[in-house]
């Protein structure tokens, strides 16, 4: 028939309307694709065997034709299908690939691409319309699935950082049009890394999950919930009405992290500290509000951890001064500008020097001598802690040797370093400290390496096999600062450690009640009986050192027996030999 059209042209009238009748009706009785033609009120004229096959399931031909979208689809999809439809009647414009979700009363919805255009007869007169849809369900799901993406956590579902700054910066605006509060807290998690370490990376996404689930819990309707990355997370708060509502929510926070935590049947505390800002300024920029809550943030791991802290001129101008250390710690380290004091410890019955702690000090250039407390957390979160840690290491085996060098009285003496988180579940510690005591010619039992109960969250896994191959090398091991973490006694029993340091709350609240006192002597009694050293921290009045001995404790510091000091005046102490000396420390002591 093709063949003869083209051939004959005197016959084209009548085979062009047999090559038109074969076209369409093929085109109809395609299974796939979805054609409808109606009149100027929306009836159907006719539809495709797709048509039939996809949205008129179970119905003919003639049960279709006059009826409208209002008997296939719900209402409201027929009347948008019904008002695009008289707008291209009314302007002869067709409407194409509109991108549309097709909604019914008894299926679920699809997603389909529709282009409509008007129906003319053979005068050219617009009398009704005709269109194609296809589905495009899958399509619509995987882009929006990358928009989800590219905007969402994978671990936590949460909004990213990306889709977090853009809502901050719509919040801001809105600022404008209704004046308010808009809040921002920053949170992190404390210790989160002791939890990866010991648990598995598995078990570390389920808590972040968990925690951004509770956060979205306490979070209200117009609030977002972000993650950050790591164990960083954000809660936005929009539409406050004053500075008080941001605290409040401060408050939820916190107490929502550290509610009980059950992971793999195992309970761990989680906590999480938190930076609070809180602004009526539309003109802010987004970025430096996010500055100002991660300086609160900074500030409340300095106050203690496991609470909020909201931005301040003060903290403003710690952040500054922060930032600039951050700095020059590293240059610090290259600089020799770090340095060694050393906390005495003695025998409490008969006050004899047995030991001295180690303890780190930065000799700042312009800002004097800067306490651990201020630099150490810096070092941690800028991955300058094993640095520092080695330091202080082969600084106090050095001095040691020196010490012991010319004079055999020092032969008992024994030197404590503490031994961070981190290195503790790093298989090379135990080569490091076998090489440092090599180097200085070091006796291992004369070298004691202290750990905090924070340390040991959760299961012990790597760190224990680095504790049991140090305690093979044969140097000490203590668990330091005793009842403030998370090892509980249990971990006692599994630990090969020779010496438990009580932390300094307990000791402080030793004379104000008899429960502190029973705590006290029940950790000194179980620890006798697992054959270990009890060392009492932080000892500040006779009355505490009145108290400990009588609960038989073994050994104490503080500054009622002696400050840190410089090497020289320890071995000037060394020379007396008796904590009742120490009381009158030499004038060059450094203090705390």
């Amino acid at each position: 028939m093709l063949d003869d059209l083209r051939s004959d042209p005197a016959s084209s009238f009548s085979l062009r309307e047999d090559v038109e009748r074969l076209c369409i009706r093929n085109l109809l009785a395609s299974p796939e694709e979805r054609v409808f033609f109606k009149d100027r009120e929306s009836r159907f004229l006719f539809v495709s065997a797709g048509f039939l096959a996809a949205l008129a399931q179970g119905r003919s031909l003639s049960e279709v034709v006059g009826k409208t979208d209002f008997d296939i689809f719900s209402r409201p999809h027929a009347v948008a299908a019904l008002e695009d439809e008289q707008r291209v009647i009314a302007t002869g414009q067709p409407i194409v690939a509109k991108v549309e979700r097709e909604t019914f009363d008894d299926r679920s919805d699809v997603w389909v691409s529709t282009t409509k255009l008007p129906l003319r007869d053979e005068h050219g007169e617009i009398v009704g319309t005709w269109g194609i849809s296809r589905d495009v369900t899958a399509q619509v799901v995987a882009e929006r699935a990358l928009a989800h993406q590219a905007l969402h956590d994978p671990v936590t579902g949460l909004a990213n950082r990306v889709a977090l700054m853009d809502r901050l910066a719509q919040a801001l605006v809105a600022l404008e049009r209704r004046p308010g509060r808009v809040g921002l807290l920053f949170i992190d998690l404390d210790n989160f890394k002791d939890v990866n370490d010991s648990l598995g990376h598995d078990a570390g996404d389920r808590v972040l999950v968990e925690v951004g689930r509770r956060l979205t819990d306490v979070a209200r309707r117009v609030d977002t919930a972000a993650r950050l990355g790591g164990d960083e997370f954000v809660l936005l708060c929009a539409h406050l009405n004053d500075d008080e509502d941001v605290r409040l929510i401060g408050d939820r926070v916190v107490r929502a992290i550290r509610a009980s935590l059950t992971i793999d049947g195992r309970d761990l505390a989680v906590t999480g500290s938190l930076g609070v800002v809180v602004t009526a300024d539309p003109q802010v920029e987004p970025g430096e509000l996010v500055r100002r809550a991660d300086a609160a943030l900074y500030s409340a791991k300095r106050a203690g951890r496991n609470r909020f802290e909201v931005f301040d001129a003060g903290i403003h101008l710690a952040a500054e001064s922060t930032a600039g250390l951050v700095l020059e710690l590293a240059q610090a380290i290259e600089r020799s500008e770090l340095f060694v004091l050393y906390q005495p410890l003695f025998r409490l019955d008969d006050g004899a020097l047995s030991g001295a702690e180690a303890l780190v000090r930065w000799r700042h250039p312009q800002r004097g001598v800067i306490l651990p407390d201020e630099f150490i957390p810096l070092a941690e979160q800028r991955g300058l802690i094993e640095q520092i840690d080695s330091f202080v290491l082969n600084e106090a085996c050095r001095q040691l040797a020196e010490w012991t060098r010319d004079d055999d009285q020092w032969d008992d003496f024994m030197i404590s370093v503490n031994v961070s988180g981190r290195q503790l579940r790093d298989r090379g510690l135990v080569d490091r400290i076998a090489a440092a005591l090599r180097r200085h010619q070091i006796t291992p039992s004369r070298l004691c390496l202290e750990i905090t109960e924070t340390a040991l969250i959760g299961e012990l896994g790597d760190a224990n096999q680095v504790l049991e191959s140090l305690s093979d090398l044969g140097v000490r091991l203590a668990l330091d600062d005793f009842g403030t973490g998370y090892s509980t006694l249990a971990h006692l029993q599994q630990l090969r450690t020779d010496i438990l340091k009580i932390d300094r709350s307990f000791i402080a609240q030793i004379g104000g009640g008899s429960r502190d006192r029973e705590i006290i002597a029940a950790v000194t009694a179980m620890a006798h009986a697992l054959g270990m050293t009890v060392v009492g921290e932080g000892i500040e009045t006779t009355g505490q050192l009145d108290n400990l001995l009588a609960l038989n404790c073994d050994e104490g510091q503080g500054f009622v027996l002696a400050r840190p000091m410089p090497p020289a005046d320890v071995a000037a102490l060394r020379a007396t030999g008796r904590a009742t000396l120490a009381l009158h420390a030499p004038a060059s002591a450094q203090p705390a």
